[in-house]
């Protein structure tokens, strides 16, 4: 899988602590991209599912959350991610550009094994209603077997959130969407 980061622990990534897989490439370029460093089908690392989540300290997180790039133009390799994760007791979240409804008319394999899909292309000019999504016509979705279980997108629950997180070595790393 071509991977352009990873984020051990977050909390502004999904339900919970998670860690955070960012892949490589999209072919979508919303206007206002949040990573457009992703975008690019050149550059990240490859990397096997086993050695990505070779990362994960289970006493740290309770998930794992995909983003982008588009998690789902590498849909097999995701889907093993996905599905490993699972195995490995984790809640699966992934992000996408797509609709539930353009996957599952795609056939996405990946989509089997997500417990929570936000979907939907990034629109900068349209603000979020949920705590985890970038855009108001985005959804957070609960899925059971790749099919919609609840549509949590207005739950006052899930309002917007982001972190900024120092690293040991000073590097400093903004995710989740922050209003400042």
């Amino acid at each position: 899988m071509k991977i352009h980061s990873i984020l051990d622990c977050s909390c502004s990534n999904g339900p919970g602590s998670r860690f955070v897989v960012w892949v490589q490439g999209c072919s979508r370029h919303c206007e206002g991209c949040f990573n457009p460093g992703t975008q690019p089908f050149t550059g990240g690392t490859e990397m096997s599912c086993s050695r990505i989540l070779a990362g994960v300290d289970k006493k740290k997180v309770t998930g794992l959350t995909v983003s982008g790039g588009e998690p789902f133009e590498q849909d097999e390799e995701l889907a093993v991610l996905l599905c490993s994760a699972k195995e490995m007791g984790l809640s699966t979240l992934a992000y996408t550009g797509f609709t539930w409804e353009e996957l599952t008319k795609k056939k996405s394999e990946a989509l089997k094994f997500c417990d929570y899909l936000i979907d939907g292309a990034f629109e900068k000019d349209n603000p979020s209603l949920c705590r985890w999504a970038g855009s108001g016509n985005q959804r957070f979705l609960m899925l059971h077997d790749g099919r919609i279980a609840a549509d949590m997108t207005c739950s006052d629950t899930f309002c917007e959130t982001g972190e900024i997180i120092i690293e040991e070595n000073g590097t400093v790393v903004t995710t989740g969407f922050l209003n400042i």
